[in-house]
């Protein structure tokens, strides 16, 4: 069952102060929400459609259902969960939330019906937050012995990171692309209404000149702190990409540095593994699962 994740005012926190992980085609859609969020506006397009599931049995029956429905399922099948636009904790108006992403994993995890899952990705990347939940579940799976692949059209930044901890990653065609290793922070000063000419003033306790430090100091044009914060987020994120891809050409040009590769080079580089279409994704999810078992 769908469980409610909805919380907009840490998604106005993330927009306005946080870190991401997202390809810069995405980037300005943020700004422009995030500036809506300033001038305390509807943002158009809230995201209040359950996300739809495909379960695809090993005869190639489809069965769709959403995640606020109970699927009943009477055959092994695999399960497609979509994870598309841009990706936040928690329910936002751009694409997904991947707490809702693990809430169905985690469903249907046990269900001795579900012989494997497959993530099929298209997605920018999103909010540093939105990975771990998500990694820290396919990992559970993982390690219940199910086969999870990622079928990626568009996989960069965030999405990648997600994908690459996966036991495969198929292309679906090929213009399809990957990438994108690299970490950003968006910062939107509201210290002044420059219609109105009002200040917010936030004001720290003595003892507190660490509090919000590379917020403040970005503002005022001192980048190191917050370029140190970023860095030790890029770390990770390359040593998590390498150690769930251990063949991945990582000293090539562009590889860790934040490019996006097309199929073709993304298979050559070992950031993918092959192309694919969806179908050919539950057989690959079929095939695993039976020599697992």
């Amino acid at each position: 069952m769908k469980k409610n994740y909805v919380n907009n005012r840490v998604l106005a926190s993330e927009i306005l102060r946080g870190k991401w992980l997202i390809d810069d085609r995405a980037a300005t859609k943020m700004l422009d929400a995030a500036q809506s969020f300033l001038r305390r506006e509807t943002i158009n397009g809230d995201h209040t459609e359950p996300i739809r599931l495909a379960f695809v049995a090993m005869d190639g029956q489809e069965y769709m259902a959403s995640n606020d429905e109970d699927a009943n399922l009477t055959q092994p099948c695999v399960l497609v969960v979509p994870v598309q636009g841009t990706l936040t904790q928690y329910d936002n108006c751009f694409g997904t939330a991947t707490m809702e992403i693990v809430s169905i994993l985690e469903e249907y995890r046990s269900d001795e019906n579900v012989i494997g899952f497959i993530l099929d990705i298209n997605s920018p990347g999103g909010a540093v937050n939105a990975v771990m939940p998500l990694v820290n579940e396919i990992k559970k799976i993982q390690a219940d012995g199910k086969p999870i692949i990622a079928h990626c059209d568009f996989a960069a930044s965030a999405a990648y990171w997600i994908a690459s901890q996966t036991d495969a990653i198929i292309m679906d065609n090929i213009l399809s692309e990957v990438g994108s290793i690299g970490v950003c922070a968006t910062l939107i000063d509201d210290r002044e209404n420059k219609a109105t000419g009002e200040r917010h003033l936030t004001i720290y306790a003595p003892q507190s000149t660490d509090k919000n430090k590379a917020y403040r100091d970005a503002l005022d044009g001192d980048f190191a702190t917050m370029e140190k914060e970023l860095s030790d987020v890029a770390v990770v994120f390359q040593d998590s990409v390498k150690a769930g891809r251990p063949k991945l050409k990582a000293d090539a040009e562009g590889v860790l540095s934040g490019a996006v590769f097309a199929t073709a080079k993304a298979i050559e580089l070992n950031m993918a593994d092959s192309m694919g279409d969806l179908a050919s994704c539950v057989e690959i999810v079929c095939v695993r699962a039976s020599k697992i078992e």
